[in-house]
């Protein structure tokens, strides 16, 4: 039985996307979104909570994405969570959650990444073709 694993998530880029590639030349791109909160604590007074998400995307998607994801963009990705688990040379085990990212949709308005004129639709062309080209491939 599979279980119910989707998330949604907006906030602004950190810092600017790190695209690298695997051993096997495949590409994956990670940023980090901050993401904010506000309540009322028990004294009527608001109260702001950042929490820090790491994503990421692989495939053509990473490598057309990445140069559109610069720091403080505001931005919502949809996807998965995954969860990496090691053991370094110690033998300490260590784990990480993230996003493993399907969809980024980039805030509306004049911020062009750059400053180099890039327009929304030349963004959602680099997005669909992405889309098309991309296996979703995460070696680990």
């Amino acid at each position: 039985m599979s279980n119910i694993n989707q998330v949604c998530i907006e906030g602004n880029l950190t810092r600017a996307a790190e695209l690298s590639h695997w051993q096997d030349g495949k590409p994956y791109c990670r940023f980090t979104i901050a993401s904010n909160e506000s309540y009322k604590d028990q004294n009527g007074q608001w109260q702001d909570v950042t929490s820090f998400i790491d994503c990421m995307c692989t495939g053509n998607y990473a490598e057309s994405m990445s140069k559109h994801l610069l720091k403080g963009r505001r931005l919502t990705v949809t996807g998965r969570l995954k969860q990496q688990r090691w053991t370094d040379d110690a033998g300490n085990k260590h784990y990480n959650i993230f996003v493993k990212v399907r969809d980024i949709s980039l805030a509306p308005g004049g911020f062009t990444p750059k400053g180099d004129g890039t327009t929304a639709e030349q963004i959602q062309n680099d997005y669909n073709q992405a889309q098309e080209d991309d296996s979703g491939y995460i070696p680990f």
